[in-house]
């Protein structure tokens, strides 16, 4: 472990104490040693208890200001932390700690000037600490210098590999620029310094369940519950698993013991809108997935899923005023177009349906356009949060717009460099420019420290344009062993695959894609993996597949097209003749 310097100080002062003449206590000494303890060990209501009654004992306020404002802000009262944080006036032992508490008092109310400023002072000081640059780093990345919230996070472990605190937040970090697999180590580290941390097992098992690592998940899981078997975070853990297995009826049933604690937030809004929407309720789903898309209004699945609840529950004319202005850009994906043409096709309008369908009814394959197939709009089609810059500079480039989008990310990278956001961006506009090698760039420095799947979308996007389909393949390939759960990532590789020559390697993955997540259900996915399987000598398999597609999407002209060639090669020319037929026309049915 680092030795850290103000243990050395503590060391030194008892070597000095011991050679030095007894001297009487200072008033109050007993219980500002008793403030600290209990701030060491995050006991704000002991610190403050212990930090008034050395002012009444005679100890002077700026000895105990910086240890009662903490511990008021360890207890979430900011009023009262402020009076006796916000004028800054600490002892000379107390002042690195009083800077460091101000400084998250200032970012609790979202001040992030003062917190740089008080930082700033603190770092002065010296004495530089893990938890300090862990929480230099937290703020860092709310503000958007995430560049520098990942430095804040290496100099935290590089001062103290031994903190839990730093490693957890160095992990989280790692998770979002490298994938889940790569931030496990780290987690588990954590875990082995601090074993009975609770809210960090909830982490590193919450990460094993997007990597897929189920059974691990439950053991760690298990190990929460033991340590507190009223940890709501275990109940709600195993409620996500069981609802990704299909256990409904289990799900609710864990999901009941969690008390309503995470009802609110975007995973249990995500939860109880699927639980509600299976059970036959699509009302009520389609209420969570509104207050979900509320949440999180940049969430294209979001606005997905509660559009499908809508189309589900006879609301069409809703989910279309939603859904049109985004099925109708070129770069649409063929889920969205297939649930436009259900709601045109719920209102009678059998020609849009049958635009969307034979829209998407094309073969899917890497799109060499970067924009999301989305922009945050109101229920009256106009775009929400104007006010938003980064979503301003998406409309002027859904709109053509690259040099005005171009102008102003120049400016604002200017100020902010080590934005994910913005260098994103300023990718989409050299690449909407055809300037693919820049984007590319501005692409790897924002992968640097978030690497989610849009982001690798466009980098695909950007390698292909550039003629790189190897080094297309292998990036997406990278991003699918430290994320497994992307469905999407292994159904676009897969057909990579299928598109470069290699029929086992993508009919693999075109199976995998159609095991997970939305794949059971994907027409197209189906289609494509029948047509591999065909081609590979499993004709069975094939039959299976493409009877799958058929059933979900009987009016899809490309489904009933591999549906009948593959009922041609099994020799049921009847069959094939039919849907052949049907192929050969608009391929226009009421949807199944």
């Amino acid at each position: 472990m680092t030795c850290k310097p103000e243990r050395l100080l503590v060391a030194l002062l008892l070597g000095a104490a011991v050679l030095a003449a007894p001297l009487a206590a200072a008033p109050g000494d007993d219980a500002i040693a008793e403030a600290l303890e209990a701030l060491e060990r995050g006991d704000g209501v002991a610190a403050e208890l212990a930090g008034k009654r050395a002012l009444e004992e005679g100890a002077p306020r700026a000895a105990v200001a910086a240890l009662v404002g903490e511990g008021e802000l360890l207890q979430g009262d900011f009023a009262d932390a402020r009076q006796w944080l916000g004028e800054a006036d600490f002892s000379a032992e107390t002042r690195a700690r009083g800077l460091h508490a101000l400084a998250r008092l200032e970012v609790s109310e979202e001040d992030f000037a003062a917190a740089i400023a008080a930082y700033e002072q603190r770092l002065a000081l010296g004495g530089e600490t893990a938890p300090l640059w862990v929480d230099i780093g937290r703020m860092r990345y709310r503000i958007g210098d995430h560049q520098l919230a990942l430095e804040a996070a290496r100099r935290a472990v590089e001062l103290d590999g031994e903190d839990p605190r730093a490693l957890e937040f160095l992990a989280q970090l790692t998770r979002d620029a490298e994938g889940l697999r790569a931030s496990l180590p780290l987690f588990r580290r954590a875990l082995e310094l601090s074993p009975d941390d609770v809210e960090l097992m909830g982490h590193y098992a919450a990460t094993l369940g997007d990597a897929g690592e189920n059974a691990r998940m439950l053991v760690v899981v298990r190990a929460l519950l033991e340590e507190d078997d009223r940890a709501l975070m275990g109940f709600f853990l195993q409620a996500v698993l069981a609802a990704r297995a299909g256990e409904d009826d289990l799900a609710r049933r864990l999901w009941w013991r969690t008390g309503g604690v995470y009802d609110a937030t975007a995973v249990g809004l995500t939860v109880t809108g699927i639980l509600e929407y299976r059970s036959g309720n699509p009302a009520v789903a389609a209420e969570k997935f509104n207050e979900l898309r509320r949440l999180q209004p940049f969430n294209d699945t979001a606005l997905l899923m509660y559009a499908r609840a809508l189309v589900a529950n006879g609301e069409a004319n809703v989910a279309i005023a939603l859904l049109e202005p985004h099925a109708q850009r070129p770069d649409a994906t063929p889920y969205m177009l297939l649930l436009a043409a259900r709601a045109h096709e719920q209102r009678g309008e059998r020609d849009r349906a049958g635009q969307y369908l034979d829209r998407a009814a094309r073969l899917a394959r890497a799109s060499a356009n970067p924009l999301p197939a989305f922009l945050p709009r109101d229920g009256s089609g106009r775009i929400e949060f104007p006010e938003n810059p980064v979503l301003q500079m998406r409309q002027m480039l859904s709109e053509g717009r690259a040099d005005e989008a171009g102008a102003m990310v120049a400016g604002f990278l200017g100020q902010f460099a080590g934005s994910a956001d913005l260098q994103v961006v300023a990718g989409d506009v050299e690449l909407l420019s055809g300037n693919n090698a820049a984007a590319l760039e501005h692409y790897r420095q924002a992968g640097t420290v978030r690497a989610d799947w849009p982001l690798v979308r466009r980098m695909v996007a950007a390698l292909a344009a550039e003629g790189q389909g190897a080094d297309a393949r292998n990036l997406l390939a990278a991003h699918l062993a430290q994320n497994p759960r992307q469905q999407q990532a292994a159904a676009l590789l897969g057909r990579m695959q299928r598109d470069a020559g290699n029929p086992a390697r993508a009919t693999a993955l075109l199976r995998y894609a159609a095991s997970i997540g939305v794949g059971p259900r994907d027409p197209l996915l189906l289609a494509d993996l029948a047509e591999m399987e065909a081609l590979i000598g499993n004709p069975d398999r094939a039959l299976d597949s493409a009877a799958a597609a058929h059933t979900l999407q009987r009016g899809n002209a490309r489904v009933a097209q591999v549906f009948g060639r593959i009922n041609a090669m099994a020799g049921n020319e009847a069959a094939s003749a039919v849907l052949l037929g049907k192929a050969a026309g608009r391929g226009i049915a009421p949807s199944q």
